[in-house]
């Protein structure tokens, strides 16, 4: 007998329709969302990737002057801040922004809270280069999403952050 390969391209459901054959009493409807969600973060990730090539960027340098740009004027954080908000390290973080700092995008200063700190902020150029990373990245989910209605988005959002919060 001939074994069945599975690619990562097989379709999920299909793959769902040989367990529930071979083991009918496993939950086979929660593994196959856990698998369609697995699939859809993979995907998502190769886009959000893609996105941000032609900017020249890592998703480590996006987060950063994303983070910065949110928190509206000065447009400035302390190193602290930046790692409670960010998923990376303090020395993930330090060489994160000397990369950003070359290009002319964010600067470190003294802190006028604590002149023993510093902070982190964007320069006018970073301002406006984030600007416009944002707005195509923004275009870029609006067209994903396009394919679903006001009402299903709702709903997924909701379901995705219920999920998160479990």
């Amino acid at each position: 007998m001939a074994e069945a390969k599975i690619s990562s391209r097989m379709a999920v459901s299909t793959m769902l329709e040989q367990w529930r054959q071979q083991r009918p009493e496993l939950p086979i409807l929660e593994a196959g969302l856990v698998g369609v969600l697995l699939r859809v973060g993979k995907r998502l990730e190769q886009i959000g990737l893609e996105s941000l090539k032609p900017f020249q960027l890592g998703w480590s340098e996006h987060d950063l002057l994303a983070a910065l740009r949110r928190r509206g004027p000065p447009y400035a954080a302390t190193p602290g801040e930046l790692l409670d908000e960010l998923f990376i390290t303090s020395g993930a973080l330090t060489a994160c922004t000397n990369r950003l700092i070359d290009r002319g995008l964010v600067f470190r200063a003294k802190s006028k809270k604590d002149s023993r700190s510093r902070i982190i902020a964007l320069t006018k150029d970073g301002f406006h280069f984030i600007d416009k990373v944002t707005t195509e990245r923004f275009q870029l989910c609006e067209e994903l999403m396009s394919v679903y209605s006001k009402e299903d988005k709702s709903k997924l959002f909701d379901l995705a952050e219920q999920f998160l919060k479990s």
